[in-house]
């Protein structure tokens, strides 16, 4: 008999949160989107809420114009040097290759003298275009630091155009690196 009160009480215990749920309606606060929450939302209640029929309005924002900037003459005179800095790169890149090319056509069997000639011409060419890769790193960290950043168009055009013919630079480079090495045999 005990056993029996007691299971009536538990699940009557356990009844109680539920069917407080099925209260009636009373003088309670309203769930619904309050107005300030409205205006934060620009104007609409979320999807689901009542009275938004599962549409929200539109938000409209008006496009916010950037301050003009001018033009950061440290820059233009960083971007001048870097380029001109890739350019003797090139330059030094372009004395050396004849060598290179000599030396690798006479390479010969992998481990011969001539083979290990060749081999410290393609080192001294990888060398000679030092410049040119660090320019390139340099002006591209630069783009990529001024993207975010207030800068004049015109400065950061510049900064783009010089990793451009930079890029142009050191893939020539790094082409005819592999071709050469590709003119010798493997170990």
């Amino acid at each position: 008999m005990q056993i029996r009160l007691f299971r009536v009480f538990s699940l009557s215990a356990l009844a109680l949160p539920v069917l407080g749920g099925c209260a009636t309606q009373g003088d309670f606060p309203s769930l619904a989107p309050r107005q300030v929450e409205r205006d934060l939302t620009g104007g609409s209640a979320p999807i689901g809420c009542p009275g938004t029929e599962g549409e929200a309005a539109p938000v409209q924002q008006a496009e916010a114009q950037p301050a003009p900037v001018n033009p950061d003459p440290q820059l233009g005179a960083r971007v001048a040097e870097l380029l001109a800095s890739a350019r003797r790169g090139q330059s030094e890149f372009a004395a050396v290759l004849p060598a290179a090319n000599r030396a690798a056509a006479r390479a010969g069997a992998a481990g011969s003298e001539n083979w290990i000639a060749a081999q410290q011409e393609i080192s001294r060419l990888e060398s000679a275009r030092t410049r040119t890769v660090d320019a390139l790193a340099e002006l591209d960290a630069l783009a990529i630091r001024r993207s975010d950043a207030p800068v004049a168009e015109a400065d950061y055009q510049a900064v783009l155009s010089a990793a451009e013919e930079v890029r142009r630079l050191s893939e020539a480079q790094q082409a005819e690196l592999a071709r050469i090495g590709g003119r010798i045999t493997a170990p």
